[in-house]
């Protein structure tokens, strides 16, 4: 059964045919009549007859012949077509792929986002050979660049370690002062910035998702000192694109936040360059203070200084997933002005960071005047 538009299509061509020949036929009549009568002679100088003959063998026989052939002509024109395709289909797909390789953005007019997705699944699983790997690594790689609220580059932090001169020298409460300077440029997904420090282990992991948070602080509560005690932890300034911005501070239950604006001439769609300076308290004991990158970062750079704080050797622990190797630069304890630093060139993903981990001068000292103390004990190994 025919097709509504083929039935459309004949129908047309049937009343046009009838319309063409009645029309031709009327005009052939009107030339014979002015031929043989004087009220009609100012017609003999037109060209009826010819053009009444043109259309009565137009409607007749040319859209007659059209109609008929119809269904051959048809499959003529699909016959020629799918010739053309057969032979230039090779053409056809290398300028669609090249077009896909050389201009990625042409993508985006014509695929959805799913589309895209799919296709970098499918390429990836044949770059690696491996499907399942591939689409794993794909949905990983989504969710922590894709999905990721923030891109920092240039990232910059330095820290400055002296000891707490309000608490004990040692033992219980005793802490360092970490000084921290954060410097990085990032394009803002939010005109307001935050700045936190809690003593709740659910609060802090809530913070982490928050797109308003630039940081975060953990301090577990150590005699009378927990999240909302301004020695725990400060702002110190803040600064975009080099001008400074006010600070606000609150207290709540849960411990205290910070709170900065962007400035109202920065938009949401500019990259600004962003510093701000922080100072918290870190337990000596823990021997340990933590840096996270909770955002892809591009070009990282970390320093530390611990001068005058009785620390006899100070390690880096890096965890950046990145195909290069971080590079490390010590200055000993020995040195006037002891640092480390850790530098790595290109992207990292996020949830990663450093860690500086120190071993104090006195616990040397100690495990030294122990191992004094205790006799050697002497242990024969066992050969197999």
């Amino acid at each position: 059964m025919s097709s509504t538009l083929t039935r459309l299509y004949q129908t047309k061509l049937a009343l046009l045919a009838t319309v063409v020949t009645v029309v031709g036929i009327a005009l052939m009549l009107l030339a014979h009549w002015a031929s043989g009568s004087t009220a009609g002679a100012w017609l003999e100088n037109l060209p009826v007859m010819e053009v009444g003959s043109a259309l009565f063998t137009t409607g007749l026989i040319a859209i007659f012949f059209e109609y008929i052939d119809q269904a051959d002509a048809e499959a003529r024109a699909n016959q020629r077509l799918r010739k053309v395709l057969s032979e230039e289909a090779p053409a056809i797909r290398d300028a669609v792929v090249d077009g896909f390789a050389f201009a990625p953005e042409s993508l985006t007019n014509v695929a959805s986002k799913q589309t895209l997705d799919r296709i970098v699944e499918n390429t990836l699983s044949i770059r690696l050979g491996d499907k399942e790997l591939a689409a794993d690594a794909y949905q990983d790689l989504r969710e922590q660049i894709i999905g990721a609220r923030q891109r920092w580059e240039d990232a910059h932090v330095a820290v400055a370690l002296t000891p707490w001169a309000k608490g004990p020298a040692e033992g219980r409460g005793a802490m360092f002062v970490a000084t921290i300077r954060w410097e990085y440029r990032f394009l803002p997904s939010s005109p307001v910035l935050r700045f936190s420090c809690v003593s709740d282990l659910d609060v802090y992991r809530e913070l982490l998702a928050d797109p308003t948070s630039a940081a975060e602080w953990y301090f577990p509560p150590v005699d009378d000192l927990d999240a909302t005690s301004p020695e725990v932890f400060e702002l110190v300034e803040l600064t975009v694109n080099g001008k400074q911005q006010k600070i606000r501070r609150s207290v709540r239950k849960e411990g205290q936040v910070f709170t900065c604006n962007l400035g109202s001439e920065v938009k949401t769609d500019e990259v600004v360059t962003v510093s701000y300076t922080y100072r918290v308290l870190v337990q000596q004991h823990g021997h340990v203070l933590h840096l996270d990158l909770a955002q892809p970062t591009k070009d990282f750079r970390a320093e530390l200084w611990y001068g005058d704080c009785g620390i006899r050797y100070m390690n880096v622990l890096d965890y950046l997933s990145g195909p290069r190797q971080p590079r490390h630069t010590h200055l000993s304890a020995s040195d006037p002005s002891p640092s480390v630093e850790v530098a790595y060139e290109g992207w990292t993903f996020p949830k990663g960071g450093v860690a500086f981990v120190w071993v104090l001068e006195r616990e040397m000292q100690e495990g030294s005047a122990s191992s004094r103390q205790k006799k050697p004990v002497v242990r024969k190994a066992r050969e197999r």
